[in-house]
């Protein structure tokens, strides 16, 4: 029998959030299955907790997605952190996790009746090609073109295109048409979209991946690291003078019923982001068993 355990993440209400599957002692599983069983579970992701590889770690994380393996996203660490935790005596608790793009430093703490977890993102971000005209890409979300503002496309190990959009209002109307979708961004470096509407340090947000089998996503803590490359190169002129350190809220899922927030801080030195840190809460929800699929 393999366990798993379902949790809604970076909520602290059950049914809000992204839901998450983490089958917290896969060593017995072969490693053949985890997209398999991934697909059949098929929520945006599931994560098998191994034994790490990398003597300064504690635990492998190996992240999928219905249809393929990620090397970077922020929910599925978030979340298997605090259903890690749980099954321990610690409070706080604190570990590392290898993950495909690096070690990341897990420190998880009770916050009233829900766990709560901080860790340092191992990679920052890479800025990508020049994306699609504002033009093709408003075409693709049903906007208008004036509506879309700045565009960029950023990774941490996820390649994400951001589309800053005008108004909260253009950002709930966004309906993604996905025959111009694999039109417009066929070869592109990035296939996932974030649009977005910002105020002051609240951003709203919605990431569409079809790529990924995942049609709208509910809380995208891989596109939130992403987002601080973007939102450093385009900082308003104060911002851009000084060493600071900037924390954001991410608001994402709402459009979808299922509100979720994503703690963003990131720190800036010579105008080079060298520090995020991501932080958000989960919600367990379900246990089960697969049977002995070998």
């Amino acid at each position: 029998m393999y366990e798993y355990e379902i949790l809604d993440v970076f909520t602290e209400k059950k049914f809000g959030g992204n839901p998450l599957a983490v089958f917290p002692a896969a060593t017995e599983i072969p490693d053949s299955l985890y997209q398999s069983i991934a697909r059949e579970i098929n929520l945006s992701e599931t994560v098998f907790v191994l034994p790490a590889e990398d003597s300064s770690a504690n635990f492998r994380f190996r992240i999928f997605t219905p249809v393929r393996e990620l090397d970077f996203a922020g929910h599925p660490v978030v979340g298997t952190a605090c259903a890690l935790a749980a099954r321990q005596s610690e409070n706080p608790y604190s570990f590392v996790a290898q993950l495909n793009v690096g070690l990341a430093r897990m420190d998880v703490r009770m916050q009233h009746t829900v766990w709560e977890a901080t860790f340092q993102v191992p990679r920052m971000p890479e800025q990508g090609p020049p994306p699609p005209s504002p033009e093709n890409l408003s075409r693709a979300l049903n906007l208008a073109e004036d509506e879309i503002l700045r565009t960029g496309a950023y990774s941490c190990g996820a390649p994400i295109l951001f589309l800053e959009l005008a108004s909260r209002d253009a950002l709930s109307r966004a309906k993604l048409d996905l025959a111009l979708f694999q039109e417009f961004l066929q070869g592109y470096w990035a296939q996932e979209i974030m649009p977005f509407f910002r105020e002051e340090y609240r951003i709203h947000a919605r990431m569409f991946a079809p790529a990924l089998g995942i049609p709208e996503d509910p809380a995208t803590g891989g596109a939130a690291a992403a987002l601080a490359g973007y939102l450093n190169d385009n900082a308003i002129e104060d911002e851009a003078k000084a060493n600071r350190t900037l924390s954001w809220e991410i608001h994402q899922g709402h459009d979808m019923g299922r509100p979720s927030l994503i703690e963003l801080e990131f720190s800036v030195e010579n105008r080079e982001v060298k520090r995020i840190q991501l932080t958000g809460k989960s919600v367990p929800i379900a246990r089960g068993s697969f049977l002995n699929l070998s």
